[in-house]
C-alpha cells in the first residue's frame, strides 16, 4: 500500500445482532435460511451467550453473530490486508474517533468504534487462521505486523486449532 493507493474496505462481511436467546435464534436462521452454526457459547464466555453462523464457511468465518448482550451488536467491514487494517486504525484515531476495543479473534484482527449515532462498527482483517468463536484477546495495532501475526497463530493454537500459516486462507 502506498500513499497513492489508500486502504479500502471490501464491504460489509457480517453483522452482529442482539438476541434474547442466541441458540434459539440460530436455530431459526438454520431452519429458514440454511445457515450453519460454526461457533458460540451458552453464556460461559466474556461475551455471554452467543451463536456464530455462516452460509459459506470456506469464504468467511461467519456471516452472522448473535449476542445476548446487546452491547456487542455491530456491522463488520473487511479489509484486504493487515496494512489496510492498521491504516484504517490510524485514520479513525486521526479523525478523533475513539476506538472502543481491539481484539485478536484468531480468525481475524479487528477494532471497533461507534459512528455518530452510536452504531458499533468493526473493521477487520481475516488472518486465515481457524479458530472457534467467540475468541478474543486484547490487540495493540501499534505493534509490529510480525508480532500481530504471531499472536493470531498463538491464540488459535491455544484454542486447539490446527497449525496454519497466517494469511493463507481463502477468507
Amino acid at each position: 500500500m502506498t500513499e497513492q493507493d489508500p486502504p479500502q474496505v471490501i464491504g460489509v462481511r457480517h453483522v452482529g445482532l442482539g438476541a434474547r436467546d442466541p441458540g434459539a435464534l440460530a436455530e431459526f436462521y438454520c431452519n429458514v435460511l440454511g445457515l450453519q452454526v460454526v461457533g458460540g457459547s451458552a453464556g460461559d464466555s466474556a461475551f455471554g451467550a452467543t451463536a456464530f453462523l455462516t452460509s459459506h464457511k470456506d469464504e468467511e468465518s461467519h456471516d452472522l453473530a448473535l449476542f445476548a448482550n446487546p452491547a456487542y451488536r455491530h456491522t463488520a467491514f473487511k479489509v484486504r490486508s493487515l496494512a489496510d487494517l492498521r491504516a484504517f486504525y490510524r485514520r479513525v484515531i486521526d479523525k478523533g474517533v475513539t476506538v472502543k476495543m481491539a481484539f485478536n479473534h484468531g480468525v481475524s484482527l479487528a477494532f471497533y468504534f461507534e459512528d455518530p449515532e452510536g452504531h458499533v462498527v468493526e473493521v477487520y482483517w481475516p488472518t486465515g487462521v481457524t479458530s472457534r468463536q467467540p475468541c478474543a484477546e486484547p490487540l495493540d495495532l501499534t505493534r509490529p505486523e510480525e508480532a500481530l501475526l504471531q499472536d493470531a497463530v498463538d491464540l488459535a493454537a491455544r484454542a486447539g486449532a490446527p497449525p496454519t500459516t497466517v494469511g493463507a486462507g481463502p477468507r
